[in-house]
């Protein structure tokens, strides 16, 4: 039995399209994550929670709670100068200014420097952010340091219930009261003592990716494919049940294979996620009291964080057997290929609609969590705690998951062998009538290629997908003016335009307003130097006129295109929509490159190399100039399709900008903005908008031809995607990494361009 259930296994493991398929979408599990992980303005980056890792590592707890009540204070109090100094713009704010001033007497003036001088800044590039993360990780170890409160709580309420019991028995015979005296025993056995506090990002973000189990669900597919359906197609199972053991130990073999298939894919795929995840966030000490991680400090398991992961981990393998046992009856029994597949899909779509859209305190709630989604969500089944209400007594949603999991697994398994024995459904059919739309002739060859490479080198498919990843990374960042950048947006949307005597007037109001500032502050710094002030009255007196003075840097930008129009001539810009736009100001582009390259790279790599692979050069060689107009044909459409995936991101990233910073006047001179000083005054912002459309034009059709060429030489396309990731993708891959004079050995200089 042994020997017949590994070469079962090896049977489809060994196959080179198998191997293939799971290695692409081990890749593309890889890739979200990193994907769906990356900094976009609102949440923080994984590196941030790594370097808090790193800085508490070898903290007692209270020396962790000390240091995160401290950045939670200092944030808190540069918050409140950013408030201050927001409200201070307008008369109504300045107000309500005053009244807070006077409520939190001494904050202002301590935390005012460092608000300037974005001291307070340690994870993350922006205030926001940082006190996001912080926010975050101060909430989990709150959880985490009244764990002990918790327990205490759960006790008491058992106790209390008991001193009710005492009067009238009948408040101790329904759900909740049985609940809370279930719950207190079932928490009993835990303590507080081994609690150590650390984050849980890495663990929480290692179980809860829904497109690893999609990507395993995938795959359970393929696998109980090969297993079954392609022995049908090929009419091996009648030979197989001739023989003396053939239809018992066939069957048991291939159960017995499939249970090590499931293992085996989710132990690689859940340990490459944990391994991400350590690399990217830090890693977690396993040996830890489970409830250390807040998310699952409501678990009443006595185990660690090792055993929860390993615990998890086998239940969604054991799940998916039991699963893939079910599947494997339909395909048994099925004489076609589809319906065994669609069955599948319908069990795990209408379970995830089930976990859905069931709310979770109504009488249905038992469905919402003991389907296969509500099973698979293990982080919940095991760092949780939940009984459900089965006939008004509590019963464990852990039991009743393992008894539906039993229940699948015995259901398969049973209707596997019962199908088998009896020889149901050993014979494929023959036809299949396959969907496919009204052939019309033509002899346009730009049609033909264009469908060649859209539709039948799934083009199509790839470019939008791409385009779907480049729009939800550029339309979902978050971009967030400073009160400095509104009080200048502010003023520079009242000055667009031409010069006239009325902008001047308000540009020297203000000007004469930042001067009385300046003064006021100097005359303050004289008496309290002299002696007729003291330091408390002096800092209380300067309040004022620090509120108008931490604007004055956004006004020297006002005052620098100010000096040049009254010089050359010209209009004033609000120009901070522009920086971000074009890449000087804001994160980096390189993101971008990366998604547009792998994009193009994955597009174009079976364009020539199919007619290699169909031998279709051989009939094409017969023509004078076949060829010739062939790959001229090819090179048209792609730069065509190129053109269009090569612009998005601009396009994109215009959408998500103009939300924050306005971009106006595009036929005004951009020498006006001091970043493109240089450019000739005859270039307009339309023109130079223009000219950042060629230039990301001219990337992409050299990328694209780049993939030609090495498809041209190798004449193969997973040799051309190889060499292509190689040549085009590492350099970028290099430069997000920190190594950046890498960017220099690919077109990102061009690509990223700004003209500065």
């Amino acid at each position: 039995m042994y020997r017949l259930t590994l070469y079962e296994f090896q049977k489809i493991w060994r196959k080179r399209s198998f191997l293939f398929s799971v290695g692409i979408f081990f890749l593309i599990n890889l890739f979200l994550l990193w994907y769906t992980n990356l900094g976009n303005g609102r949440k923080p980056e994984l590196s941030d929670y790594k370097e808090f890792q790193s800085d508490i590592q070898g903290m007692s707890e209270s020396e962790k709670k000390e240091y995160l009540e401290s950045r939670m204070e200092m944030l808190e109090g540069v918050l409140f100068v950013r408030d201050i100094l927001i409200m201070q713009n307008s008369e109504m704010g300045n107000i309500f200014a005053g009244e807070k001033l006077k409520e939190n007497p001494g904050m202002f003036e301590k935390y005012y420097e460092m608000y300037q001088t974005s001291a307070y800044l340690r994870y993350t590039d922006s205030l926001d952010l940082e006190y996001a993360l912080i926010d975050e990780l101060y909430e989990e170890e709150c959880k985490a340091a009244d764990y002990g409160e918790y327990l205490q709580s759960v006790q008491e309420s058992k106790a209390m219930l008991s001193q009710i019991s005492i009067f009238s028995s009948q408040d101790t015979e329904n759900f909740s009261s049985r609940n809370i005296q279930k719950s207190a025993e079932d928490y009993e056995k835990l303590n507080a003592d081994g609690i150590r506090w650390m984050p849980s990002k890495a663990i929480v973000s290692t179980l809860e990716s829904i497109w690893t189990d999609i990507l395993l669900i995938l795959i359970s597919f393929l696998f109980v494919g090969g297993l079954i359906t392609e022995e049908k197609q090929k009419g091996l199972f009648h030979i197989i049940r001739s023989t003396k053991y053939g239809m018992a130990h066939s069957i048991t073999a291939k159960y017995l294979a499939l249970l090590l298939h499931s293992l085996l894919i989710e132990c690689l795929f859940y340990g490459s996620n944990y391994l991400f995840f350590g690399f990217s966030a830090g890693w977690c000490d396993v040996t830890a009291d489970l409830q250390s991680l807040a998310p699952y400090m409501e678990s009443s398991l006595p185990i660690s964080i090792g055993s929860f992961l390993i615990l998890s981990v086998f239940t969604k393998a054991i799940l998916m057997f039991g699963v893939c046992a079910v599947l494997t009856a339909f395909c048994i029994l099925s004489e076609t290929i589809l319906l065994p597949y669609i069955a599948g899909l319908i069990f795990w779509i209408g379970s995830w609609a089930l976990y859905r859209f069931i709310p979770p305190a109504s009488k249905t709630a038992v469905l919402k969590h003991i389907n296969l989604f509500g099973i698979l969500k293990t982080e919940r089944l095991y760092g949780s705690y939940l009984n459900l209400n089965i006939g008004g007594y509590p019963v464990s949603r852990l039991s009743l998951s393992w008894i539906i999991t039993g229940v699948i697994i015995l259901t398969g398994i049973s209707f596997g062998f019962l199908f088998f024995v009896r020889g149901k459904g050993m014979q494929m059919k023959d036809g299949f009538k396959r969907f496919s739309f009204p052939f019309r002739p033509h002899a346009s060859l730009f049609r033909h290629e264009s469908y060649k490479i859209l539709i039948v080198c799934h083009g199509l498919v790839i470019l939008l997908f791409f385009t779907a990843l480049l729009g939800y990374r550029n339309l979902t960042r978050k971009y967030t003016p400073s009160a400095q950048e509104q009080y200048y947006q502010s003023l520079m949307l009242e000055l667009e335009g031409e010069l006239t005597e009325e902008k001047i007037r308000r540009i020297n109001a203000e000007s004469e307003r930042f001067q009385e500032a300046f003064e006021a502050l100097e005359t303050i710094d004289e008496a309290v130097s002299s002696g007729s002030l003291d330091q408390q009255t002096g800092e209380a007196m300067k309040l004022k006129w620090y509120g108008t003075t931490a604007f004055y840097p956004a006004f020297r930008r006002v005052e620098e295109q100010y000096a040049f129009i009254s010089e050359n001539d010209g209009e004033f810009i609000y120009d901070t929509g522009y920086l971000y736009w074009f890449g000087i100001l804001g994160n980096r582009v390189t993101f971008d490159f990366l998604l547009l390259t792998v994009g193009i790279i994955l597009a174009f790599c079976q364009v020539l190399p199919m007619e290699y692979r169909n031998g279709s050069w051989r009939l094409i060689y017969a023509s004078q100039k076949g060829k010739r107009k062939i790959i001229r044909c090819k090179v048209f459409v792609c730069s065509l399709l190129t053109a269009v995936f090569s612009v998005l991101p601009l396009i994109f990233r215009y959408v998500s900008v103009a939300k924050a910073f306005p971009i106006h006047r595009l036929f005004s001179s951009v020498q006006t903005i001091p970043a493109f000083r240089e450019i000739p005054p005859f270039v307009t912002a339309a023109v130079l908008i223009g000219l950042k459309i060629f230039l990301q034009i001219i990337t992409g059709i050299c990328l694209m031809l780049a993939v030609f060429l090495l498809s041209v030489w190798r004449k193969e396309y997973v040799q051309t995607i190889l060499f292509s990731f190689l040549i085009l993708c590492v350099p970028i891959v290099l430069s997000v990494l920190g190594f950046r004079f890498a960017e220099w050995f690919s077109l990102y200089p061009v690509y990223s361009y700004g003209f500065t």
